[in-house]
């Protein structure tokens, strides 16, 4: 299999995110900008917004993602969510997920989330659709890294939070699926009990692809 070069980003230059990076916003602003080295993400209140961006570069596989990500204090239960996802679009549909957030009150309840945590469900959307839940600190800085890793040509997937591994999961998406890499802040209606109130944000500090060989 061809090796996938490496790409760093650390959005510390508007010329080389506009070269490398692209708006895939659904139906809402792009609104989103590049303050103090960083890609931070807004959303309006009382909106279904859904604001991305996401890599030009179509051609991701095996490897190791990492994004280094500021979590907010969000309204506990608003209806609000960080992604950082792998995803593929053409014949067919895969994606590979970080859903961050306040998330449901059940949800919540299940894993015994404190008020200064947050929710995070790592996901495969398809073959096969499957999600887990995890906690991260809010208010803070945490890294979140994804692994793709060749088995008999399907992807394993790894996730881990802060370098300590959460899931693994045996896909049957083939390993000769390209990705591209994408970072959003959508208001979801999945991830709370109820509409936002207030403008949400989310500031990704860096993200960085290299391939398992490099």
């Amino acid at each position: 299999m061809k090796k996938t070069t490496p790409f760093v980003e650390n959005f510390e230059n508007l010329n080389s995110f506009n070269i490398h990076w692209e708006d895939n916003s659904w139906k809402s602003p792009a609104s989103y900008t590049l303050e103090n080295k960083q890609l931070k993400i807004t959303t309006r209140p009382n909106s279904k917004d859904r604001v991305k961006v996401r890599t030009k570069r179509n051609n991701f596989t095996t490897g190791i993602y990492e994004w280094r990500i500021f979590i907010p204090k969000f309204k506990l239960f608003d209806q609000v969510s960080i992604g950082a996802f792998l995803y593929h679009n053409k014949k067919e549909e895969f994606e590979f997920d970080f859903e961050i957030g306040s998330g449901q009150k059940l949800d919540r309840e299940k894993i015994n989330l404190k008020n200064d945590e947050a929710i995070v469900y790592c996901v495969s959307q398809f073959s096969p659709s499957n999600s887990s839940h995890f906690s991260v600190k809010t208010n803070e800085y945490s890294t979140f890294k994804m692994e793709l890793i060749d088995v008999n040509g399907l992807y394993l997937v790894k996730w881990y939070i802060n370098n300590s591994l959460v899931k693994e999961l045996q896909t049957q998406v083939k390993s000769n699926i390209k990705f591209r890499v994408h970072n959003s802040l959508e208001n979801l209606k999945f991830m709370g009990n109820h509409k936002t109130t207030s403008i949400n944000y989310v500031l990704f500090d860096s993200f960085s692809y290299k391939n398992n060989s490099f």
